[in-house]
């Protein structure tokens, strides 16, 4: 039919976000622990930025653009009691997108997407191959 659905797990987002983030030299992100729920991607780690370390959450909402593909808003982002730097934000923005599009491969030059629903610990797609 042409239809794709992808499911991600709270599990396996959390998996490639520990893979992706220790596989860089000076990550920001330490430990990361991520929630799928009400239409939010929620991540929480250990930040550290300098000589500061603190507790991070960062809020994201999935949402598509008017060619059919995967952007995310940042919805907030706090490094303990102050807000994230804005390093924080856009390496956890740069990696989450990097998962989506990744999984795909070369088939995401033709896939359209078409529904993102968050909820209960899983993130669905769905979309089709043009």
């Amino acid at each position: 039919s042409g239809q794709v659905t992808i499911i991600i797990s709270e599990v396996q987002m959390t998996s490639y976000l520990t893979y992706k983030f220790e596989s860089q030299p000076n990550a920001i992100l330490h430990n990361p622990q991520v929630f799928l729920r009400n239409n939010q991607i929620q991540i929480y780690g250990t930040a550290r930025s300098g000589y500061l370390e603190a507790t991070a959450r960062v809020v994201m909402a999935p949402a598509i653009n008017d060619e059919g593909k995967l952007y995310l808003e940042l919805v907030s982002a706090d490094f303990g009691p102050l807000p994230a730097p804005d390093g924080l934000r856009e390496a956890v923005t740069a990696v989450i997108s990097e998962a989506y599009t990744g999984s795909l491969g070369p088939a995401a030059t033709g896939f359209r997407l078409q529904t993102i629903i968050v909820a209960e610990g899983y993130m669905l797609l769905i979309g089709a191959i043009r």
